[in-house]
Parts: structure tokens; C-alpha cells; sequence
């Protein structure tokens, strides 16, 4: 059963804890983030790799909605 005693402690435990848990876990993707050599400007292996990634998944994403040439297989009928 939640009284007011209980609600008034569940909301300034959670007014409490609110800050404390965003900045960790701010940190936490902070740390999570490729990010650049030591002594240099130039991106890391990782961020490399996770850029060329999200670029090939672009690529293939706009391809696939890109197929509208106005050939409409079978069973597909063509509205345009």
C-alpha cells in the first residue's frame, strides 16, 4: 500500500539520484566513443571502422529505397 510518506521518499530518493546517475552514465558513453590517437588529431582504428560502417549501411539503405524503377514484380502492382 503507497502512502504519502512512501511517495514523498520514493520522489526525493529519485530527486536525488537523477544527477548522480546521469553523470555516470554520461561518462560511461564518453568512454564508450572512439576517439583519436595519442600525440595526434587523426581518428583511431575504431572510429575508422564504425565510420565506414554506418557509411556502407547508408549506402545500402539508400539503394533498397531507391528501387522504385516502375517495374512491379509479380503479385506487386504498380500505383505510379
Amino acid at each position: 500500500m503507497l502512502n504519502r510518506r512512501k511517495a514523498m521518499m520514493g520522489w526525493l530518493i529519485y530527486t536525488a539520484a537523477k544527477p548522480i546517475a546521469k553523470r555516470a552514465l554520461r561518462k560511461k558513453a564518453r568512454g564508450a566513443v572512439p576517439g583519436t590517437r595519442e600525440g595526434s588529431r587523426g581518428p583511431n582504428k575504431a572510429a575508422i571502422v564504425a565510420g565506414l560502417g554506418a557509411l556502407a549501411a547508408g549506402l545500402m539503405f539508400w539503394r533498397s529505397r531507391g528501387d522504385g524503377d516502375g517495374d512491379a514484380g509479380p503479385g506487386e502492382s504498380s500505383d505510379s
